[in-house]
């Protein structure tokens, strides 16, 4: 008999592995705190972001329209400097989600807007219900005069509402570089937050 549980408990043990892992592995192997402090995110939320956590988000390949599309502030610049809070490009972007969201493949496109010069590890979506975050880490250029590029945490976080996304918002986050440029400049913790101004993301062929 004890043998019996032994060997139960063995092979729950190894099931509970299993899941877990390839939990990750959706996630291209990172949880989204592996990539950015949960101290950062919750700054984000101070600043009007909401990040959807779940393992069971919405289908939402395809390609949007995000526009009227509006910075809505961040917390770094100088009073009087930078971007004005509201400003607001009338044509926006197109956000496109191409292949298999869950898999290996899944890519994240921008026609229309800086989509960063490269990826740090691949995309991936969290969320549940008809709400969903997309979560892209990559390589941007930013800080001073646009003269170096860093890491960033890319999030996109809405709402699927039939054929529309609603309430669309992007949150930017710098995160600290493995190795300093020879300049010292740094982004790391700096947010922006930018929306689809008025809160409908239509399809767009």
């Amino acid at each position: 008999m004890r043998s019996l549980f032994f060997l139960l408990g063995v092979g729950l043990l190894i099931a509970g592995c299993k899941k877990d892992g390839a939990s990750k592995e959706d996630n291209g192997g990172k949880n989204l705190t592996d990539i950015v402090s949960q101290a950062y995110l919750d700054k984000a939320k101070e600043m009007g972001f909401t990040v959807y956590t779940g393992d069971k988000p919405p289908h939402i390949l395809g390609s949007y329209l995000l526009a009227p599309w509006r910075f809505d502030g961040d917390n770094y610049s100088e009073p009087g400097t930078g971007t004005t809070p509201g400003d607001t490009n009338p044509n926006g972007f197109t956000l496109s989600l191409l292949t298999d969201q869950t898999g290996a493949n899944f890519t994240v496109r921008y026609t229309g807007y800086y989509e960063g010069e490269k990826e740090l590890s691949k995309p991936f979506i969290i969320g549940s219900g008809d709400n969903f975050t997309i979560c892209r880490h990559i390589q941007m250029v930013g800080g001073m005069g646009a003269l170096f590029s860093f890491p960033y945490i890319q999030l996109i976080s809405g709402t699927k509402d039939g054929v529309n996304l609603r309430n669309v918002k992007m949150a930017t986050i710098g995160l600290k570089a493995s190795t300093p440029n020879e300049a010292g400049i740094t982004v790391d913790g700096n947010i922006s937050i930018r929306s689809d101004a008025d809160g409908i993301s239509t399809p767009k062929d």
